[in-house]
């Protein structure tokens, strides 16, 4: 009996030929009629056969018979021939069952075809979407999602060639009717804005809510045949498992990206950036799926090219690369705007490209910049290159950025701007605690250097008052003894005054504190004050004068601080009379301007321990002794020429060893006016 069975799909009625497995139909060897051209013969209850090719188009062969019945139920339509013009109900009876049975068959198959597709191992969107068009029988898809950043629709999901993939929203698209509120779906003929494929009738569009910060795409389905609409029931089923499987995609995501910024915890080490931003901008480019991915921070007017990983560089650049922040490039606009940047189309947006190219597979197609900003601040920029996607067999094609890839870099460029923003303050604090550790070490050579100058008034203060008392305590005091008592009085005096000039000039918080240059006379200023006080003690200590030749020095004149240039020109002195040694030989002082004017020398030039030709080098570095000195058992601590050099070139001088022997000379040039100040 040759009857014909019928599936219903919505508006539709699918022919079950009953040859074929329910398996193996699909929407290209299907043969669909619309339910408004069957709804005359379904009415009537039967109908010729020249009626029903009519209805048919010739697509089904009804030349066995001239007459046949319709018998219809909620899921499926017989049409069944007459015989003789008589029909049988045994026959009905039995094509009902068979009707029922068939197409029970057909959808328990392309329910659990579905149902495989979807709940496979690791089924991607693209396999999802693919599943529900043939589900339901329909030739094509495209799946929009609209990029909230960028206020662009991009295609994210094709099963034919779209032609261009992004649509911006002032472009008038039939698209963008999806942003308004009360657009839930449509079905209608495909527009003509949009590329789609030749002989495509029917467009279902579905709009879905994939995700929780307004992020909205666009199902399209396409189907070859003319209004093509599924039930409401079926929109629902496609809306709901579409926006779930995104979810878990955007998810899955978002897991690749917090394992990124998990690396910002686990490898930065404060003042260790570059190392770690190599591995960074390597990680940015595999979460993102991106071909490449560069780093620049700023450095005074440019941008300096830090990290990049490409197929050839993977994190340490090969060659140095700046822009200007002055030049108009892209990249240099996201720092001076500090405003994300993107492209979909680089060859129609940039297409010069004369900045720094890195290395990828394919050309040049889409990016995005995005700005380090933290607290204000804009420390550089990050930039990533040609999204790509991997098909089954291994193979890559440039894809558009997604709106997660937006937000997902966005976020990390706000971890990695903070980061930033404590490497910077690390190195501000780094600095500071150098600055205030070489301020202790400083203070530490000044105590160890007033230490030194005040053993020896201390030890002389502790020894005379015995002495005094063990001569005064004696009955017959003789004129030899008073005379004992005053020189030890006088000995007593002149340690006092040296203390005292001591205790003035080595004044820690003066000397760290203060800086105030000013316009000094030499002798009136730097040189008396010193030999006022230091005369007397050398006698005393060294039986050593000092001859003072006035001839350069008389009204001479300095800019420099006096409590400094005390403090230089005493070292010098006491140095002097330590290593005369018992030559009785007078310490010189004399000085003169150099031949530019612009610096006066003062000299300071004794006889006995020589500096060695191999230690000239070394007298100025801190703590260092020279070997004779030390053999001798002169005491000393190392210190003295080191800060005294210190301070000179502090003021803008120089503190320089000009003879080594007969005699040792060293010479203090002290600037003769301020800098820029012309004679």
């Amino acid at each position: 009996m040759n009857y014909f069975v019928f599936a219903r799909l919505g508006g539709h009625f699918l022919l079950l030929d009953g040859v074929r497995d329910p398996r193996d139909i699909t929407s290209v060897n299907s043969q669909l009629f619309h339910g408004d051209s069957l709804a005359e013969i379904i009415e009537s209850g039967v109908g010729s056969a020249e009626q029903l090719a009519r209805v048919f188009g010739g697509r089904i062969d009804l030349s066995t018979r001239s007459r046949y019945t319709i018998v219809t139920d909620d899921n499926w339509l017989l049409v069944i021939p007459s015989e003789g013009g008589l029909f049988r109900r045994s026959h009905a009876d039995a094509a009902e069952t068979e009707a029922r049975h068939r197409v029970e068959e057909f959808e328990l198959a392309t329910k659990s075809r579905l149902i495989d597709a979807l709940y496979s191992t690791n089924t991607s969107l693209g396999q999802y979407v693919e599943a529900w068009t043939d589900y339901f029988l329909c030739d094509h898809y495209a799946l929009w999602i609209y990029n909230r950043h960028t206020k662009v629709f991009t295609c994210s999901l094709s099963s034919f060639d779209v032609g261009r993939d992004y649509v911006f929203t002032h472009e008038g698209s039939s698209l963008n009717r999806a942003l308004t509120d009360d657009y839930t779906i449509e079905c209608r003929a495909p527009s003509a804005d949009l590329q789609s494929v030749e002989g495509m009738n029917t467009v279902s569009a579905i709009k879905l809510a994939l995700g929780y910060d307004g992020t909205i795409g666009v199902l399209a389905l396409y189907s070859r045949y003319a209004n093509y609409e599924l039930e409401p029931r079926n929109y629902a089923e496609i809306r709901n498992s579409i926006e779930t499987k995104y979810q878990q995609v955007r998810q899955q995501a978002y897991q690749a990206m917090d394992q990124v910024n998990q690396q910002f915890i686990e490898t930065y080490k404060a003042g260790h950036l570059d190392e770690f931003l190599f591995d960074i901008a390597c990680q940015i480019g595999a979460s993102l799926q991106a071909e490449a991915c560069s780093i620049f921070l700023v450095d005074g007017d440019h941008l300096d090219l830090v990290a990049s990983c490409d197929n050839r560089v993977h994190g340490k650049p090969v060659e140095p690369y700046s822009y200007a922040l002055s030049g108009g490039s892209p990249t240099a606009a996201v720092f001076n705007n500090m405003k994300m940047a993107f492209s979909y189309d680089l060859a129609t947006d940039d297409p010069n490209d004369d900045g720094y190219s890195e290395s990828t597979d394919h050309d040049p197609k889409n990016w995005i910049g995005v700005p380090l900003i933290s607290a204000g601040q804009c420390y550089g920029v990050v930039r990533v290159r040609n999204r790509y996607e991997v098909d089954p067999a291994g193979g890559t094609s440039i894809v558009n950025f997604r709106s997660g890839d937006f937000t997902n870099l966005l976020s990390l460029c706000s971890n990695l701007a903070n980061l930033m923003r404590i490497e910077s303050l690390f190195h501000e604090t780094q600095s500071k605690l150098n600055a205030t550790s070489a301020s202790m070490d400083e203070m530490n050579d000044f105590n160890k250097v007033f230490l030194h100058e005040i053993r020896t008034p201390i030890s002389k203060f502790t020894m005379a008052p015995e002495i005094i008392k063990r001569t005064l305590s004696q009955k017959n005091v003789t004129r030899e003894n008073r005379e004992k008592v005053m020189r030890q009085l006088d000995d007593i005096q002149v340690m006092g005054d040296r203390l005292e000039f001591i205790a003035k000039t080595f004044n820690f918080n003066q000397i760290v504190t203060r800086r105030n240059f000013e316009t000094l006379s030499v002798l009136r200023d730097v040189v008396f004050p010193v030999i006022n006080i230091t005369r007397a003690y050398l006698q005393k200590q060294y039986d050593i004068d000092i001859q003072l030749d006035t001839t350069g020095l008389g009204s001479s004149r300095v800019y420099g601080d006096k409590t400094l240039l005390n403090i230089v020109f005493n070292t010098l002195i006491d140095n002097a009379g330590k290593y005369s040694v018992g030559t009785r030989r007078p310490i010189n002082v004399s000085g003169g301007y150099q031949v530019s004017g612009d610096f006066f020398d003062l000299v300071v030039s004794n006889y006995g321990l020589a500096i060695r030709e191999d230690e000239k080098d070394e007298v100025f570095d801190n703590g260092v002794r020279g070997r004779e000195a030390v053999r001798q058992g002169i005491g000393g601590t190392g210190i003295g020429l080191h800060l005294a050099q210190r301070i000179m070139k502090e003021g803008g001088g120089e503190l320089l060893l000009t003879s080594t022997k007969d005699p040792v000379s060293f010479t203090l040039s002290v600037p003769a006016r301020p800098r820029g100040q012309e004679t």
